[in-house]
């Protein structure tokens, strides 16, 4: 029961900041009227949510090996909630831009724990549900966000933010099952982690807003690499990248996220512009992929509790690429019930990879690695996601129209896609490698 409780804490946590990511998106018009800034401003706000978050992560898992990773936890849902009571009475831009950085910092807490402390709660062969239900939770909030953020906006804006207080209350009565304490390591590199949240944000915001910023931003990650390489008590011990199981993960991981991302963003143009389609209708048409992710999802983790995860989640970029070649062929006409057959077909695949894959980055690693690990999970995703959006913004300025960019962006991902599912079989290959290689030297007999 406590540790049912404590993963419905996690749950809750992890369905707000996809939640409130998309309603913002969706109240951004009211938003920018009602402060009387532009519509950039929501943007920026977006931005800082991902800058905060991505940024921290890792630092933050760290203080959570050394501290203990339910206190950081909770600390990490109770700045959650103060933030957005605080975004709720807010009325002006830029105290509402500091509010919206503070969410961010309480979500890297949240996240540069919480798969770490499911890893905690739950042995290898119960972990995989566990992950697949908290995959659920984030899934639900995407798929909610639009619709409950468009209802609430057209009453007040600041409403979408009571969401978060109430979901953030819920987590932190039901976090007091968690018993997830320090793993007895000693040291904190505070000057390396604020080069690696140096390096992120920089890195981060270049993807949007410059190269020369992503080239600092390189340039710091850089020298983060050599101190920690250096570093008796390192923030990010770097051996475990030497694990091709986990490094080919998550860099699987990363390539799941850039591939799939901006495809919402690139079907809303298509939709509305070219279809001419109203927002209500077209978000209503995107739902089938968060639907078919939030449903299938527990059902992938459960299973790759009992078969390998490698193949599952290789099948699943393998449909997701599918997918998204398919869509390289629409046009002007295309049925929308084909689209919509598409995305499904998308969800289910992205459902088939994320949480076996998840599930294959947490059991890689020893336990006290764990709160790294579940920050590094963090990363992939926020990088993934940026590069996504930045690829987007790429193809977009270099296409003649939307039905243009729309299918040379489908091209685009679906190679990534491609990619991320090669990366996979390459790792099953070496597992099975690795494995008979084992066999035969354990039978061979020995001589004296």
């Amino acid at each position: 029961m406590g540790r049912t409780m404590g993963l419905a804490s996690i749950a809750a946590s992890s369905f707000i900041m996809p939640y409130i990511g998309n309603a913002i998106n969706v109240a951004a018009p009211a938003m920018a009227a009602s402060m009387g800034v532009q519509g950039g401003y929501v943007a920026l706000l977006q931005m800082a949510l991902a800058l905060a978050t991505g940024a921290l992560a890792i630092p933050m898992g760290r203080a959570g090996d050394l501290l203990g990773r339910a206190r950081v936890y909770r600390a990490g849902v109770a700045v959650v909630a103060a933030s957005s009571l605080a975004a709720f009475f807010l009325r002006d831009p830029i105290t509402l831009m500091a509010s919206a950085i503070a969410m961010g910092v309480g979500a890297a807490m949240i996240f540069g724990t919480n798969y770490a402390i499911i890893a905690t709660m739950y042995p290898p062969g119960e972990r995989g549900k566990a992950i697949g239900l908290n995959t659920l939770a984030v899934y639900v909030g995407l798929s909610s966000g639009p619709l409950v953020g468009g209802v609430l906006a057209s009453f007040d804006w600041r409403l979408i933010f009571v969401v978060n207080v109430l979901l953030a209350a819920l987590s932190l009565a039901l976090s007091a099952s968690i018993n997830a304490g320090p793993v007895g390591e000693r040291g904190y590199d505070t000057i390396g982690a604020v080069l690696l949240a140096s390096s992120l944000a920089l890195s981060i915001w270049g993807m949007t807003y410059g190269w020369y910023v992503a080239t600092a931003g390189l340039f710091l990650l850089a020298l983060f690499a050599l101190r920690e390489s250096k570093a008796p008590v390192p923030l990010l011990d770097l051996s475990i990248f030497k694990r091709a199981r986990f490094t080919a993960a998550v860099a699987a991981a990363m390539l799941s996220y850039m591939a799939t991302f901006a495809v919402t963003y690139a079907l809303s143009f298509y939709l509305q512009e070219l279809r001419g389609l109203p927002p209500s209708r077209a978000g209503m048409l995107l739902l089938p992929q968060p639907v078919m992710m939030a449903v299938f999802a527990p059902i992938f983790g459960w299973l790759s509790d009992r078969v390998d995860p490698g193949a599952i989640s290789s099948a699943g970029m393998g449909l997701v690429a599918a997918a998204l070649f398919s869509m390289t062929f629409i046009g002007a006409t295309t049925p929308l019930r084909t689209l919509e057959l598409e995305l499904a077909l998308l969800g289910l695949g992205f459902a088939l990879f994320i949480s076996p894959n998840t599930n294959i980055i947490m059991s890689s690693v020893e336990p006290r690695h764990h709160g790294v690990a579940s920050a590094v999970v963090a990363v992939a995703r926020l990088v993934g996601q940026s590069t996504s959006m930045a690829l987007m913004a790429l193809v977009q300025a270099a296409s003649p129209g939307v039905l243009a960019a729309t299918r040379s962006a489908m091209a685009l991902f679906s190679a990534i896609a491609l990619a991320a599912a090669a990366l996979s079989l390459m790792r099953i290959q070496r597992g099975r490698r690795n494995a008979a290689l084992a066999h035969f030297q354990a039978a061979r007999p020995t001589t004296i």
